[in-house]
Formats: structure tokens, sequence, C-alpha cells
């Protein structure tokens, strides 16, 4: 597990010196990126850094309402925050280690999702009567609603990652759920 995070932040540490952005960014408040997402789409959840501000989104891609595109049921891009605010998409070595996922279609409108950085840790992406899409993830061996991911690397030549947390909702409470994960 250690060596694939870091090969995976390795890639955002590259990412990051190519955007020529730096600082320190600490996880606010939940954010929507629905103005930036492509239209019909919708926020599933986002992974935050401490490197700095800008934000990869993980999109439900639809194809019609309601309906995920079966060959890229998540559209997944950066908010650059720290920079304009605008949409970037992912380089191809982004996709290929640290933000891509690969995608396993289980039924109609659902999914087994394996994030690169993280395929130990599976998501279910499905939608719900409404049209609603939702990535449920276990946090804390409780299947929760994941809505955020955020890392905290210590800068290095290359990045070596302290810790992630998982932050969700109880899909049966709806109790907030966190867990950290260290390294």
């Amino acid at each position: 597990m250690k060596y694939l995070i870091t090969c995976a932040l390795l890639v955002m540490a590259i990412s990051m010196a190519a955007q020529q952005v730096e600082g320190t960014w600490k996880p606010g408040p939940v954010r929507v990126s629905n103005a930036r997402s492509k239209p019909g789409n919708q926020t599933l959840f986002y992974i935050e850094r401490n490197k700095n501000a800008n934000t990869v989104f993980y999109d439900a891609n639809f194809i019609s309402p309601g309906v995920l595109d079966p060959d890229k049921p998540i559209d997944v891009y950066y908010i650059l925050y720290a920079v304009d605010g605008k949409r970037q998409n992912l380089s191809v070595i982004e996709r290929m280690l640290a933000y891509g996922y690969d995608a396993e279609q289980t039924g109609h409108n659902q999914f087994k999702i394996k994030l690169k950085a993280f395929p130990q840790r599976l998501i279910e992406l499905s939608v719900d009567n409404k049209g609603k899409a939702h990535a449920i993830i276990k946090i804390n061996g409780e299947k929760s609603l994941l809505q955020r991911i955020y890392v905290k690397a210590k800068p290095k030549f290359y990045t070596t990652v302290e810790y992630v947390e998982l932050h969700g909702k109880n899909e049966k409470t709806s109790d907030n759920e966190l867990e950290t994960i260290h390294n």
C-alpha cells in the first residue's frame, strides 16, 4: 500500500510543480463544482491535499438524465482554486497513476470503482430511483456516502503520504463518518 500511495503522490507532486503552485492548504467546507461540471453531471466526491487549494473532483458522468455512461461513469478533473478557479482535465499520467479509476459494471447504473491510488477500498457507484448518483465506501467498517478525501503529505523530492482521511455520511444513520488511514 505504501508503494502505491507513494507512486501516486509522486505523480501529484510532479503535477503540482507543473502548475507552479505551492503553499499549505487546510481542508475547508464541502465544495461543489456543479458550475464547472459538464451539463447534466453531478459531483460525487472530491480530493483535497495539504499542498495547495487545487481540488480533484469526481462527477457522475450521465449520458442522459439518470443514466451513467457505461464506458466512463465518472468524469475526473481539477478545479485550480490556487490559480484561477478554472477547470483543468487530468494529464494521462495523473489518470493512470494518481487520480484515475477502474470501473466494473455490476448492473444497470451500478459499478464497482477502484481508485488508482487506493485500489484496496472499493467504491460502489449507483443511481437511485430519483436519478441521483451515490458513491458508497466503507468508512470505519460502515457503508457511507463518500463526500471528500483529504491527503496530508510531507514535501520531499518525492511526496510521502502521512495520512489520508475519508469523510462521508453513514448510509444507515446519516451520521458524519471520518476515518484516518496512516501510511
